[in-house]
């Protein structure tokens, strides 16, 4: 009975040193910022309407977009973006197909890699068929 106290109270420990340590650095890493979108838009396969949202990094690789004007919340997965684009301004980077918006990269501060998410099989179409395409940025401002 004593070993089993010893080895759960090390654990205990254990895991609650390794989240001390992991904290501060989650929360340096991590960023949340604000933007306002003018225009519908697709996160992955999922459309948002135009709108005032929060994003931040919950994780490395997962992005989660809250709407501020009681729109839905949206879950990414992302990628690093190509070290070229480090000194890309905090903001989010769409391309325009038509009519058609879809969220490419997020760079949730200045002077840091940027977040990539996969393109959804709709744009994916829509780049075959060769349709014409613009990027457009959004600048964003830190949450508070």
């Amino acid at each position: 009975m004593k070993h089993f106290m010893k080895l759960t109270l090390f654990g205990l420990i254990t895991v609650l040193g390794a989240s001390l340590a992991i904290l501060p650095a989650h929360a340096q890493s991590g960023g949340r910022v604000r933007v306002n979108v003018a225009f519908d838009f697709s996160l992955g396969n999922a459309p948002l309407k135009a709108g005032n949202y929060t994003v931040s990094q919950l994780e490395p690789g997962i992005i989660v977009f809250s709407g501020n004007d009681g729109q839905q919340g949206q879950i990414a997965t992302t990628v690093g973006s190509d070290s070229t684009q480090r000194n890309q301004k905090a903001g989010l980077v769409f391309t325009r197909y038509g009519s058609e918006v879809f969220l490419n990269s997020i760079f949730l501060s200045d002077y840091e890699d940027g977040h990539e998410l996969q393109r959804s099989k709709r744009e994916k179409q829509l780049i075959q068929q060769r349709m014409p395409r613009e990027e457009l940025s959004l600048l964003v401002e830190p949450a508070r």
